[in-house]
């Protein structure tokens, strides 16, 4: 390590927003960040639960980082970080929510079982919540599925910014999605998951 990176290593974290804010260099909020990584992954761990998606947050909120830094001028670094965190952990969380609304909404409509026919695979402490079985019902689908589903549920983008993102054209995505969520409602129903709300 030279001594330039040392001395950049020691500025504060002021001094390294400073200087991001005069070259955008990544490299200057990457050093910031991992002063407080720890504390954005424990904070995503409180929400999350699972270390697969703390470390996709942390991923994801450095970017936030990146873009935020460079329009607004932060006095309290890690309280504005703290808060940044706290805010994207709850709004994955709350999309989340918003997918499994939608799947209990058909299964209320009549797309599950008779309570006598639904054999239960799954202890009850095996997840906390319907959101821990969505994000591993996620994991279990066909790439496409899951990726158009997580961009479209998780990351609020319209057909036509999937389409974007991913090269598949707009019949495509409507499919992934619909099939997507299809295939993770059987997921919920054969795991016995079951819609208290019924």
């Amino acid at each position: 390590m030279t001594k330039m990176q040392n001395e950049v290593k020691e500025l504060s974290d002021i001094e390294l927003i400073d200087i991001y804010q005069q070259d955008f260099q990544a490299d200057t909020i990457g050093i910031l960040y991992k002063r407080y990584v720890g504390l954005v992954y424990g904070l995503c761990y409180k929400y999350f639960n699972n270390h697969h998606d703390s470390e996709d947050a942390v991923s994801e909120i450095f970017l936030i980082l990146l873009d935020k830094l460079k329009i607004y001028k932060i006095t309290y670094f890690k309280s504005w970080l703290y808060i940044i965190s706290k805010n994207y952990a709850l709004s994955d969380l709350r999309k989340r929510q918003i997918l499994l609304k939608e799947i209990n909404e058909e299964i209320t409509e009549g797309f599950m079982e008779n309570d006598e026919e639904i054999h239960l695979n799954i202890k009850p402490d095996d997840f906390n919540s319907g959101e821990d079985l969505v994000r591993v019902g996620l994991e279990s689908l066909k790439e496409a599925q899951k990726v158009c589903l997580e961009l479209f549920y998780i990351q609020s983008k319209s057909y036509v910014q999937i389409a974007d993102v991913t090269n598949f054209d707009l019949k495509q995505v409507k499919s992934y999605i619909q099939n997507g969520k299809r295939n993770l409602k059987i997921f919920l129903e054969e795991k016995g998951y079951r819609n208290e709300n019924r």
